[in-house]
């Protein structure tokens, strides 16, 4: 199907009072890679709720390949989207081959799916998505004993199980240090250069500048703007979607912006 992937129009979202997104619109195209930056509580985590479906509009509308968001059916938006949110509220006492093959259930008992070739393809599904994370020597632990950057890796294996073409993320990495930062975020590059569409919530502006294709700022519950790293992550437009003064060289490696925060410049 042509056209876009989402479509929000004049959405207002919240939980109850004051709404968090205020009028918000935004269009992402399939296989883009969108990262969704902004203030603490400007509603960045609450538009990535609504997009995943699992946070009602109180008004505008919210298209997922053209069709109305909420009349899609919760399984079949289950196996057209993986969602990986912020925080795993229970961890629970599963190994993470049982955990990732647990993804596959949106995708099972549809009646062109019985049988035995099903199987076959949801264990083949398991295996890729174990080896493209990494995470093959964990396949036998349990999910309580890994450490917080195996435990991610294997939410995100969970979720591509699921969907790999179209995955939402709630700042994946705002707990795990470098490499565990690293290697989930060329991990996501690299399923997006293969097609997949990655839409993610980040606090790290430098991070979104050198994955993003389009990044979307956000601040008071509407988008500020919505370009390209090159054209928006730049010190004059940071200050204005973040009260804080910066300065702007050009990585060397990747030639995008690099964001420097100056100490003790808060401007409100």
């Amino acid at each position: 199907m042509s056209g876009p992937l989402y479509r929000l129009s004049g959405v207002f979202a919240g939980y109850g009072g004051d709404p968090v997104l205020k009028g918000m619109g935004v269009l992402i195209e399939p296989g883009e890679f969108v990262s969704i930056i902004g203030p603490n509580g400007s509603g960045k985590s609450t538009l990535l709720r609504v997009m995943a479906g699992d946070l009602k509009v109180s008004a505008g509308s919210v298209l997922f390949r053209e069709i109305e968001l909420a009349s899609i059916r919760r399984r079949e938006l289950a196996a057209s989207r993986s969602v990986v949110h912020q925080f795993l509220e229970q961890v629970p006492p599963f190994t993470v081959r049982d955990f990732v093959w647990m993804g596959r259930f949106p995708h099972r008992g549809r009646p062109h799916h019985r049988g035995s070739e099903s199987g076959d393809r949801d264990r083949g599904v398991v295996e890729q998505t174990i080896e493209l994370t990494g995470i093959g020597p964990l396949r036998n632990r349990r999910l309580d004993e890994l450490s917080g950057g195996e435990l991610q890796l294997v939410r995100i294996a969970h979720a591509l199980a699921q969907n790999s073409r179209v995955i939402l993320l709630d700042e994946p990495v705002s707990h795990l240090d470098m490499k565990h930062t690293l290697r989930l975020m060329d991990l996501l590059h690299g399923l997006h250069r293969e097609g997949s569409t990655v839409i993610t919530v980040l606090h790290d502006v430098n991070i979104a500048s050198d994955y993003s294709s389009r990044v979307l700022g956000i601040r008071g519950g509407a988008a500020a703007f919505f370009d390209a790293p090159e054209r928006v992550l730049r010190y004059d437009v940071l200050e204005a979607l973040f009260d804080a003064k910066c300065v702007t060289v050009d990585n060397p490696i990747t030639g995008r912006p690099f964001n420097y925060p100056v100490p003790g410049h808060v401007l409100k």
